[in-house]
């Protein structure tokens, strides 16, 4: 038993090495080996049986020996070493086309000789040990290892560390998959955001706010760079951008002396999206440690693999009940309120990530007893990826719409009073508040559901602006942008903008026939990809790339969801607006070239458990 414990603890101290090397942004935590360790003694009692049978029917030995649980080690650590060989060459979706080609088996066998190699290595130098000694001391190294190091330090320079008691700190809150028409503030006639609407009799209000994005991460590198989408560079095929050459605003905060935390409900916005760049504390880990070793990468793959076959396993859509890559309001606020609370003297500044009314809608018992009526529909919080309704193929209808209206509503109630929970703690006559969403949400109209299109229920979000003491409240219906959040942000903490943002500081005078555009670009298909772009009460929209682009014309405000198409009837605002689009994505180089081009994608597992894996296959054999 203690050999099996030796060779569990010395792989769990490997995989949590790596996993802090990684997530170097992160403090220590017990938890990790801890629960690496349970993981990977599962792995040893499987990896048990061929080791045995290694020994038995290969060397022709019995018993235990140093040199056979170096080789249990060996067999242990072998899937894993695998997947992690393979699961390199997969991409969103799970699409596999990559593995037919010739390098990742070459590098998989590579990978089988150098542990068989190192197996061979360690066998030679303790072949003379007992099976006790090389247990003892194999228990006592991991331990020191899974323990006792840490790759986090604190990355503030000294020089950086003096600080403006005058400036105020400035928090920004983000409430993801938030649409404005469904906020009393906004209109709805349910009360849907009392809390909300009592923050905004001291603020401005933006009543024709729009999203840079309708895609999580690429909406919020929007409003932290001031830029849109094809200007920073990231989409879902390429969750990647590079903060040296396209910075977000937290540096110029934090050499203006302000301490600078980032706090986040979903793994989208994980750190190595570049986003976590300049933030002396990045909150970023939604799920159990043990979620983000490399053995779990392939219980993941497993359980993801099986669900195809067993349905009990298929979570609705969800691949795990240990692990759905996102957390709760509560938990994301208790722990940004104990970093502002922290005895720090300088000023802050706080970004605050808030992902409970995305996908799915689950709001808890109390609000779904106020918010929610009697419904007996097959359509529940999973929407149309729950199993019932997937295997039906069934098409909501208007009572099922609403039902998901409902439940977001009731969702809604919920994130507004946890909001209200932590203000109330805040010192808000030192503290400026800017509150938006990255994008909103559909349920039906158009025929749309969640985010994945442009539709006015999907980029008109919330925008309040509240310096610190508050203001006598206003609302603007000037167009604003999610490129916005950026330079107001830096105004609010008395900082000029940069001179590469597209967007513009809130707090100054607004044009009203401002243009306003929407890049729709985080579809695996390019043929998918929409720009929007907004002037009065028109929406241009462009689909498709290169020689595939179509053009579409609308007038939102008698057409809502896109049904009747203006371009013939209008060419001259038809030409206008084109002209006016290409002009203004020309001011930044915008490439559609770049657009086609593969990317790296990255988080590929959390991006297809909260449903942006659609048109995969046919988009990864695209040039």
């Amino acid at each position: 038993m203690l050999a099996w414990v030796a060779v569990a603890a010395s792989a769990a101290a490997i995989d949590t090495l790596l996993v802090r090397a990684e997530y170097h942004h992160r403090p220590l935590s017990v938890a990790l080996f801890v629960e690496s360790v349970l993981l990977w003694l599962v792995f040893t009692l499987i990896g048990a049986l061929p080791s045995v049978l290694f020994e038995r029917t290969v060397l022709r030995r019995r018993g235990l020996s140093s040199a056979s649980i170096v080789r249990l080690f060996a067999w242990t650590v072998l899937p894993v070493v695998l997947h992690s060989c393979l699961d390199s060459y997969t991409s969103l979706g799970g699409n596999t086309s990559a593995l037919r080609d010739w390098r990742p088996w070459v590098q998989s066998a590579g990978a089988v000789l150098a542990l068989a190699a190192g197996a061979a290595l360690v066998t030679r130098i303790v072949r003379r040990w007992s099976v006790e000694r090389l247990s003892i001391v194999a228990v006592a190294a991991a331990c020191a290892c899974g323990l006792a190091i840490s790759f986090h330090s604190d990355e503030t320079p000294d020089e950086l560390r003096a600080s403006d008691a005058a400036r105020p700190n400035v928090l920004c809150l983000v409430w993801d998959t938030t649409r404005a028409e469904s906020l009393s503030l906004y209109g709805h006639p349910r009360a849907t955001t009392p809390n909300l609407d009592q923050l905004a009799a001291s603020a401005v209000t933006f009543t024709h706010a729009r999203s840079a994005s309708v895609y999580t991460l690429t909406s919020h590198l929007s409003m932290l760079t001031g830029v849109f989408p094809s200007h920073h560079g990231a989409r879902m095929t390429r969750q990647r951008f590079h903060p040296l050459e396209t910075p977000t605003i937290v540096r110029a905060l934090r050499e203006a002396g302000y301490r600078t935390g980032g706090f986040v409900g979903t793994d989208v916005l994980r750190a190595q999206s570049g986003i976590s760049f300049a933030f002396e504390t990045y909150d970023d880990r939604v799920d159990p440690w043990v979620t983000y070793t490399h053995a779990w990468a392939l219980v993941h793959d497993l359980q993801s693999l099986a669900a195809g076959w067993l349905p009990a396993l298929r979570q609705n859509g969800l691949p795990h009940w240990i692990q759905d890559f996102q957390r709760p309001a509560r938990e994301v606020l208790d722990s940004a309120q104990r970093w502002i609370e922290n005895g720090d003297p300088r000023p802050w500044f706080c970004f605050v990530n808030l992902y409970d009314v995305h996908w799915p809608y689950l709001p808890e018992p109390s609000a779904r007893e106020k918010w929610v009526e009697p419904y007996d529909g097959i359509v529940d919080g999973y929407s149309l990826r729950g199993d019932r309704v997937a295997t039906q193929k069934y098409q909501p209808q208007a009572r099922d719409q609403q039902h998901l209206r409902e439940l977001y509503e009731a969702e809604l109630f919920e994130l507004d009073s946890a909001v209200d929970r932590f203000l109330g703690a805040v010192d808000l006559q030192r503290t400026a508040v800017v509150l938006t969403s990255d994008h909103g949400e559909a349920f039906g109209e158009g025929g749309q559901y969640e985010h994945g299109n442009i539709l006015e229920c999907q980029t008109r979000v919330p925008l309040l602006v509240r310096p610190p003491g508050g203001v006598a409240p206003r609302r603007i219906d000037a167009p604003v942008s999610g490129v916005d959040v950026a330079p107001t942000l830096l105004a609010l903490a008395g900082l000029a903008p940069a001179s590469r943002m597209s967007g513009t500081s809130l707090l100054g005078e607004l044009d009203p026939a401002r243009a306003v555009l929407v890049e729709d670009r985080d579809h695996p298909d390019p043929r998918k990809i929409k720009l929007a772009l907004y002037e009065g009460g028109w929406k241009l929209v462009r689909e498709g790339l290169g020689t595939e682009q179509t053009w579409r014309l609308y007038d939102t405000s008698i057409d809502r969801v896109e049904e009747h198409d203006m371009a013939a009837a209008r060419p001259e605002v038809l030409q206008r607006m084109r002209e006016r689009l290409e002009a203004l994505r020309g001011t930044w180089n915008a490439s559609d070239e770049r657009d086609m081009a593969k990317g790296e994608v990255g988080n590929t597992d959390a991006l297809k458990a909260l449903g942006y894996a659609e048109g995969v296959s046919e988009s990864h054999e695209r040039p």
